[in-house]
């Protein structure tokens, strides 16, 4: 373990390990791995992007009424080489990432911190058990403020763009669906303009994925803007 500071990784990730080899191992390129012959962290990155994608997305199952292809947008928000990467970033991990001689200088690729943060994902499940696992990913991927913050993104965007334009109207129409149990439509008008409609399982759903779609559908809003 000479010149790898363990004790300050494990102070900013708060986790202590039992394995500390574990732990070096995480941290090792495959560059730096083939010069000094150790073992990279390749391996636990493969583990730790299995358990992180599975913890995700069993958190949003088991909290979220909403559809598959929801929950899917989240998870991949979520877990996605931006974000983790920001995360690493952050911490100031990727200075002790150990890498090999022709890295030189310059500057730690996006992709190598995103596969730092799975690594140590996959290690510390090796070391202890998915639930030190879980607290690890959980401490540093807020979840529910995260689906929160997007929900509210959608339908706030779509406020403020209609309210751009001075008497700006917003009206959605949200109904349960004929002949259906729990599936509901939402319609969404800009001054009395049809501009997008989206089903889900429950009504706040369905207006969250219609002011998505408006958003999107940028021609037909821009239109009714104008009226």
């Amino acid at each position: 373990m000479e010149n790898f500071e363990t004790s300050k990784i494990e102070k900013i990730i708060h986790y202590g390990f039992k394995n500390k080899e574990l732990l070096k191992t995480a941290f090792t390129h495959s560059s730096y791995a083939n010069q000094n012959n150790v073992k990279s962290n390749q391996r636990l990155e493969y583990l730790g992007d299995a358990i992180l994608n599975f913890v995700v997305a069993d958190y949003l199952y088991n909290n979220f009424d909403v559809e598959e292809g929801q929950m899917s947008k989240w998870r991949s928000k979520m877990v996605n080489s931006d974000n983790l990467s920001s995360i690493i970033e952050n911490l100031g991990l990727d200075k002790y990432l150990l890498l090999g001689r022709s890295f030189g200088s310059q500057e730690v690729a996006k992709s190598l911190k995103e596969d730092l943060f799975e690594s140590l994902v996959g290690a510390i499940y090796l070391d202890t058990s998915i639930e030190k696992a879980k607290r690890f990913i959980f401490r540093f991927i807020d979840v529910k403020k995260s689906v929160k913050k997007k929900n509210l993104d959608f339908k706030t965007a779509l406020q403020e763009e209609v309210q751009k334009i001075k008497g700006g109207n917003l009206v959605y129409f949200t109904y349960e669906l004929p002949n259906s149990v729990g599936t509901f439509c939402a319609e969404v008008y800009v001054n009395d303009v049809f501009i997008a409609k989206s089903e889900a399982t429950t009504k706040k759903q369905a207006q969250i994925e219609c002011a998505e779609k408006a958003l999107k559908n940028k021609s037909v809003l821009k239109s009714a803007l104008k009226n």
